[in-house]
């Protein structure tokens, strides 16, 4: 099976899809400052930086040898943003939600065997319904059948707590989402992902590991994390109330995982593209005094030890880092749908 990735961002997606064993052909998306970060790590998939909107898909297909001999599969994640509700400019104000619709058109104009979408559950309900209603025709008129669902990583191995809306769809018979891999026993958690990694002070890195730095923090926050308890600590068990954030002070209740650690035995938060910053979440490290580093944000997100991010600050490659589908549960997603090709009627 070929793909092609469309919104690729950093490759998790991408990468899932190539340990299940479907040849990647290419990731396609129009941010430059992700292809380092892709390129160095999916080889010999290429990278193409180019806008969907006026990307030609056939000309992509013959270019890169995809010919229809072998079945194809798109993948895609739109970006998330317009449907997210910690998104205060989504619904119309975001012209990304269209992004979807333009994905739509690429499949109108050359149709694949599969489809692998994944989004916040934003796009399924109010926020995103009118959009995504539009693309499912475009789908029911090309022949697609589909199977769609929320999924949350945890179930599937991931040391995270991330819901997701997830569509696989095919044009050869009934496609099936994967059914959850762990109990709620067995959920895998930071201590399962990141208690290995050798200790860091906040500003500082160990070459050991790749990207194992974290974000030097002001001396205002670094008195509030080492006010935050250990092992799930929040700002809310801080004693001295006069070191928090004056918004903080106000009002006690708002973003109350802001300055919060996360716990060793639990799954992790949802990873956001801020996810290496103590003041965006409940990302402070579950002992040390510091945020989560770039290498163990990869690793709650199930990128391997040796998957390198580039790019020009800690905040870029947190972004790659937050946008991306974890890897554990895109090789799952990509596994379903080989099994539908198996089985297709």
């Amino acid at each position: 099976m070929q793909a092609l990735d469309f919104f690729c961002g950093a490759g998790g997606l991408t990468r899932g899809l190539l340990d299940a064993g479907i040849e990647v052909v290419a990731g396609v998306d129009n941010d430059p400052r992700v292809g380092a970060t892709y390129k160095h790590n999916n080889s010999p998939s290429r990278f193409i930086c180019a806008d969907i909107r006026t990307v030609s898909v056939t000309g992509l297909r013959a270019k890169h040898g995809i010919t229809g001999d072998q079945p194809v599969l798109y993948s895609a994640c739109t970006p998330c943003q317009p449907f997210s509700t910690l998104n205060p400019q989504r619904k119309d104000g975001d012209k990304r939600r269209f992004l979807l619709l333009a994905f739509a058109d690429v499949i109108n104009r050359a149709p694949p065997d599969y489809l692998v979408i994944e989004n916040v559950p934003g796009l399924r309900n109010a926020t995103g319904r009118e959009v995504f209603q539009e693309f499912e025709q475009t789908l029911a008129r090309q022949g697609f059948r589909s199977d769609a669902a929320m999924l949350d990583a945890k179930d599937f191995g991931v040391p995270q707590t991330r819901k997701r809306f997830v569509l696989i769809a095919s044009r050869h018979g009934q496609p099936h989402l994967p059914a959850p891999t762990t109990e709620p026993d067995e959920f895998a958690t930071v201590s399962d992902a990141i208690r290995r990694f050798p200790v860091l002070d906040h500003g500082g890195r160990n070459d050991h590991y790749k990207n194992h730095v974290a974000r030097q923090l002001p001396p205002h926050h670094l008195r509030i994390v080492k006010a935050i308890p250990s092992d799930g600590g929040s700002r809310a068990d801080v004693q001295d109330t006069s070191i928090l954030l004056k918004c903080h002070q106000k009002n006690p209740k708002a973003h109350r995982d802001v300055f919060g650690r996360m716990a060793w035995q639990r799954p992790a938060p949802t990873l956001t593209c801020r996810c290496t910053d103590v003041y965006c979440g409940r990302f402070i490290h579950p002992e040390q005094n510091r945020g989560i580093s770039v290498r163990e944000a990869a690793a709650i997100q199930t990128f391997d030890d040796d998957y390198e991010f580039f790019g020009g600050s800690i905040l870029e490659q947190a972004r790659q880092i937050g946008n991306a589908v974890p890897v554990r549960l895109a090789r799952q997603l990509a596994e379903s749908v080989i099994q539908a090709h198996g089985t297709r009627n």
